[in-house]
């Protein structure tokens, strides 16, 4: 590493202009100095042209880095004495600083390496407030520049080439955790601590992967001795399966022969019922002939009847059409009243538009207004001015005056004929770009009208094809809604068939059921006790054996053993309904029951280590449907019961393993918690008692059909489907006339896209002409001015003395008060007639706007007006042809009275 000879410095912070620093040729540099002498701002310095951030460097952007002037305050009488009081600062006001501040900044830094050779490291803050790098006067990027300084080990991340004030102190009371940081970052090393922890958490992932496939490896091994377990029982139970094969073979054949015996029976049979059947045959004709008496009776009637139902059918027709009238009656209602609500709200949007507006040009008056006082009274302080004019010359000195001024145009007769020519040719370009100027403002004006007339027509496109949509939505639901309605006959006849077919199935399996399972006295009364508590108890759910349900039908015997006592017990939702329900009993002398309230009831927790235990075995509750409701019954009813498929599982559950839970096997074999063994039922009454449900289920089943098909509508054809037609039609039209409204639009909108995008092109076209005649104004405006300094260099020469002695500060101040009044008092009137101008001209427009926004207002009110008298109308008719409906239909009433009476 080499050594920082010196630091320039040029407006930076604290530094006014170009400052020099030599910090002598040592390789390690202290700054000190008391409070405010600058230690910190050439700290600043240092760190500033080694690339730190501005926000290191106790400021938020570049630009407060730079120098802010200061006018020294001296008093009058130091001033005469030409002495000046320093250190005696104060602010000077807003526009004297804001023309003396420096725009620019830069700090260099000499540096010396270690083969010997000077360098020079600069960076500079620009006017637009960026930094520009420089490395001995070479622009470089700041990429280069810090890459420049790593390789003399100036380490910016690190910074560990400055020590500021109070930093050693710090460094000292750091804890080791802090201090290892600190001198990870000095070092470098920091940079590389992200990598490292990346490469930890890789070795830790390796690691926790190979104890996996260790985990898994020995997993494998436990499975394999698993499935050399399972094949020895699958060949057992092969075996097993060749056995069932041969008795069901035999079974088969039992039932053969038993089918042959019946059949030879029921010959027998049918030959004894053919004699029987001779004899009906001859009964059938006598009762024949009365049939036919009856039926001549009942076809005079018919007519009787088909002549009044003519009549009534005729009323229905009137009345139909009557209700197919309403119909466009009603659409044409209810298009006005939407078209009623678009309009309130677009009068609603376009009123706050039209406020705006108002606003808009109220606030432009009341400009105009301030401008015009503004310059009245300018005028009233010209006319006291001129009446109170500076001081005047003595004929010696008007003499001198005209002399100097004589020799000052002999020595600048040049550059005077070149600023005449200048401002000749700049009065031409602000013409140009007042022309200009004028052109561009006037096609924003026009851009501004048509996006506006644009943004309207694009709210009407909307509107109407969002009517236009509505619209082939209702046509699409009428048109479903008619198919649907003209297959309604077939469908209810479809439906009514199969329902037919469900109810004879029911019955069929009815009647198959076992006559022999016959309720006795004490079940019914029992099933009639619970429907009634269910009418009068709500918090009543049902029986256990109701409420839930076996999933396979080999688990009947076994979840009947393992419900037990609780097979026939009623749920309840509290202890409350518990009590009602007992003393409702006992007043009804109705037997007793056990309750189950899930409030109170006490349901041990599942033993969890249970499931799994073994392929042959379940927990009980696993082997049963219930709803989520009556889980807690369920639970309590159950316990930790288990149902095993054979008794050698359950001898393995309770005694192999020693565990005190109830088992079950599928025959209904148990073991208690005890040890106690009770032998099995088989096909015994708990199985029955599931069926006994299951008969219960088909009979409401076959109640619930019955009440469908007498749901079912009658198949008839009316009036509604002559409706849909008629509002299918009106709906077309008005389909019809939205899209021709909505294609006109369309149109209109794109001619008016059209215009807005010619002028933009002459926007686009006019915009670059103005801002190059405004540039070559202002360039013309400066070299103007550079030839003026010119002139008032050469006045304040040859002038110097006779403004001295008349104390002046230069000529101009004399000729701005003799000669100069009246063009800056013509200059601030045109500026005055400028700004009134544009006042006036953006005044106009906004008038206009308001004036079109009033307009549009009145149209959409009185569509609105017209609207409203159309469904007056349509209501009036609407009433008139429901009066006629109520007549026909007292007509129709009568015909029917009569038609009953006959």
């Amino acid at each position: 590493m080499g050594k920082l000879m010196r630091l320039e410095l040029f407006n930076f912070k604290s530094y006014k202009g170009h400052q020099s620093i030599h910090l002598g040729d040592s390789y390690f540099t202290s700054i000190i100095g008391p409070n405010g002498s600058g230690k910190s701002n050439c700290m600043d310095a240092i760190s500033f042209v080694l690339g730190i951030k501005s926000s290191h460097l106790r400021s938020a952007h570049l630009k407060d880095l730079i120098y802010r002037g200061r006018v020294l305050r001296t008093s009058t009488i130091g001033a005469k004495n030409g002495n000046g009081v320093e250190g005696q600062e104060e602010d000077d006001d807003e526009g004297t600083q804001g023309t003396q501040d420096p725009k620019t900044a830069w700090v260099m830094a000499v540096y010396e390496d270690i083969n010997g050779d000077e360098q020079q490291w600069k960076r500079s803050i620009t006017s637009q407030g960026a930094s520009e790098y420089r490395i001995n006067g070479k622009q470089v990027t700041a990429a280069q520049y810090n890459m420049a300084l790593e390789e003399e080990n100036i380490l910016i991340k690190a910074r560990n080439f400055l020590v500021f004030q109070g930093d050693v102190e710090a460094i000292a009371s750091q804890s080791p955790k802090d201090l290892t940081r600190l001198i990870e970052q000095i070092s470098g090393s920091l940079e590389y601590k992200a990598e490292y922890e990346k490469l930890k958490i890789e070795q830790e992932k390796a690691a926790e992967t190979s104890n996996f496939n260790l985990n898994r490896r020995r997993g494998i091994n436990a499975e394999i001795k698993q499935y050399q377990e399972q094949k020895k029982e699958a060949e057992n139970y092969q075996a097993k399966q060749d056995e069932k094969h041969e008795a069901i073979v035999t079974h088969i054949l039992w039932k053969l022969f038993h089918f042959q015996q019946t059949m030879e029976a029921n010959k027998q049979e049918i030959e004894k019922h053919q004699e029987e059947l001779k004899e009906f045959r001859r009964s059938h004709e006598k009762y024949a002939l009365r049939l036919d008496e009856a039926k001549a009776q009942q076809a005079q009637a018919a007519r009787s009847v088909s002549k009044q139902e003519r009549a009534i059918k005729r009323k229905e027709k009137e009345i139909e059409e009557k209700q197919s009238s309403l119909v466009p009656i009603d659409e044409k209602i209810s298009i006005a009243g939407k078209n009623l609500k678009k309009y309130e709200a677009r009068i609603r949007d376009i009123r706050r538009d039209e406020d705006s507006q108002s606003a808009t040009v109220d606030s432009l008056k009341k400009e105009l207004g301030i401008v015009q006082k503004a310059q009245n009274k300018f005028e009233d302080e010209q006319k006291k001015l001129a009446e109170e004019t500076g001081m005047v010359l003595s004929e010696a000195d008007l003499a001198e005056y005209n002399k100097l001024r004589e020799r000052v145009n002999t020595k600048i007769a040049g550059e005077q004929i070149k600023i005449d020519n200048f401002n000749r040719q700049q009065k031409t370009d602000v013409e140009t770009v007042n022309s200009l100027k004028s052109k561009v403002e006037s096609a924003q004006w026009q851009l501004g009208k048509l996006e506006g007339e644009v943004t309207d027509l694009e709210e009407r496109k909307s509107q109407s094809a969002a009517v236009v949509e509505q619209i082939v939505q209702d046509i699409d639901g009428k048109k479903k809604e008619y198919n649907a309605m003209t297959s309604q006959r077939l469908r209810n006849a479809q439906k009514h068939t199969e329902l037919d077919e469900k109810l004879q199935d029911c019955l069929t399996k009815l009647l198959e059921a076992d006559d022999g399972r016959r309720q006795s006295e004490r079940e019914v009364r029992m099933k009639e006790t619970i429907s009634a508590l269910k009418r009068i108890f709500p918090g009543v759910k049902g029986r256990v054996s109701e409420l839930c349900k076996p999933k396979m039908k080999k688990y009947q015997e076994a979840v009947s053993t393992v419900l037990g006592r609780h097979f026939d017990a009623v749920v309840v939702d509290n202890e409350k309904t518990a009590k009602d329900c007992i003393e409702y009993l006992r007043d009804q002398r109705a037997g007793q029951a056990t309750f189950l309230p899930l409030d109170t009831i006490q349901v041990k927790p599942l033993n969890s280590n249970l499931k799994g235990m073994h392929r042959g075995m379940r927990m009980a509750i696993d082997t049963i449907e219930f709803e989520s409701a009556v889980e807690r019954a369920m639970q309590y009813a159950c316990g930790n019961a288990v149902v095993c498929d054979d008794l050698e599982v359950a001898k393995y559950i309770c005694y192999d393993k020693g565990l005190e839970v109830k088992a079950v096997t599928l025959d209904g074999t148990v073991i208690h918690k005890g040890g106690l063994m009770t032998g099995g039922r088989g096909g015994g009454p708990g199985g029955r008692r599931w069926e006994d449900q299951e008969v219960e289920n088909l009979r409401r089943l076959k109640d619930n059909l019955v009440a469908q098909i007498n749901a079912l509508p009658k198949n008839r054809r009316g009036a509604q489907e002559e409706t849909l037609q008629g509002e299918l039609t009106g709906l077309e039209q008005r389909l019809a006339y939205s899209r021709e409204e909505l294609n006109h639009i369309e149109r209109n909108l794109n001619s008016k896209k059209q215009e807005v995008a010619h002028t933009r092109r002459q926007l686009k076209e006019l915009q670059p002409k103005l801002d190059e005649a405004t540039k070559s104004l202002d360039e013309l405006r400066a070299r103007v001015g550079e030839l003026e300094s010119v002139v008032s260099e050469a006045e304040d020469e040859i002038f110097a003395d006779f403004c001295r002695r008349l104390n002046y500060e230069d000529i101009r101040s004399y000729e701005k008060r003799q000669g100069s009044l009246q063009q800056e008092a013509a200059q601030k009137r045109l500026e005055f007639r400028t700004q009134i101008s544009k006042l006036e001209n953006q005044l106009t427009f906004e008038a206009q706007r308001l004036r079109q926004t009033t307009e549009r207002i009145s149209n959409l009110e009185k569509n609105s007006q017209r609207d409203q008298e159309l469904v007056s109308e349509l209501e009036n008719e609407k009433t008139q042809i429901e009066e006629q409906m109520d007549v026909l239909s007292a007509e129709m009433e009568v015909l029917k009275e009569i038609k009953r009476s006959g």
